[in-house]
């Protein structure tokens, strides 16, 4: 007697599944660290970005290992499959942590502490002042803490800080029109909305991981079975 086609099937099919979950976060999460500045990812939360990556990279391996080893109903496979599966969830339960952590209000001040250091903004690097520009523009803010002071004299305040949205809060500098609002509350809750999605993927793919790692253990036990004539 052959083993259970329905677990056998059952594990093929969540293989695909998994092979094109593990790509989806290896593109995005890829994406994001190529483009950090534009999600305003922190030092904070690039570990857990970094464990994405790798997450994403090791789950269309195993994905692969795991569709052979159901196909071929191979032991060492499917074992394989599992020990793999087993690392990348804690792996995952670490991403959770990260995201978890990041929220806090330690990591919110470690924020803070770090940003303070970048000021006067004119004074930074062009590649940091265009990053913030883009953040100024999508946010409608002006500055991190105290508006457009946080860019030295008046002269300096880029045209991010121009205000071209008139429901905002807007004030009067030298003539033009700026965001009154600083950027602070706008990077804190785009911080909050990444920790939600890092603890999100995690959950999810984690729940998959369970169920891969249940169906494994049952077709290794159940070929065990049928090669010792058991079944």
């Amino acid at each position: 007697m052959t083993v259970s086609k329905v677990i056998k099937y059952l594990l093929f099919t969540f293989n695909f599944l998994f092979f094109a979950g593990g790509a989806i976060i290896l593109t995005y999460s890829t994406h994001v660290r190529s483009n950090k500045g534009h999600y305003q990812i922190t030092d904070e939360l690039l570990p857990a970005i970094h464990l994405l990556i790798f997450i994403g990279a090791m789950t269309l391996v195993f994905g692969f290992l795991g569709f052979c080893g159901a196909i071929r109903e191979n032991r060492c496979l499917l074992a394989l499959f599992f020990k793999g599966l087993l690392i990348m969830f804690l792996m995952l339960l670490a991403v959770g942590v990260l995201g978890a952590v990041s929220r806090t209000a330690a990591a919110q001040e470690l924020v803070r502490k770090h940003l303070k250091q970048l000021l006067p903004l004119s004074e930074q690097p062009k590649e940091v002042q265009e990053t913030f520009h883009n953040v100024e523009r999508t946010g409608f803010c002006c500055g991190f803490f105290v508006g457009h002071l946080d860019w030295g004299n008046s002269t300096v305040v880029p045209d991010s800080c121009n205000c071209t949205d008139t429901s905002r809060n807007c004030t009067d500098l030298d003539g033009r029109d700026i965001y009154a609002t600083p950027c602070m509350p706008h990077i804190m809750t785009w911080l909050d909305r990444m920790s939600d999605s890092l603890i999100g993927t995690a959950l999810a793919f984690g729940i998959l991981m369970i169920l891969g790692m249940i169906f494994s253990l049952a077709l290794i036990c159940q070929i065990r079975s049928w090669k010792k004539g058991i079944v």
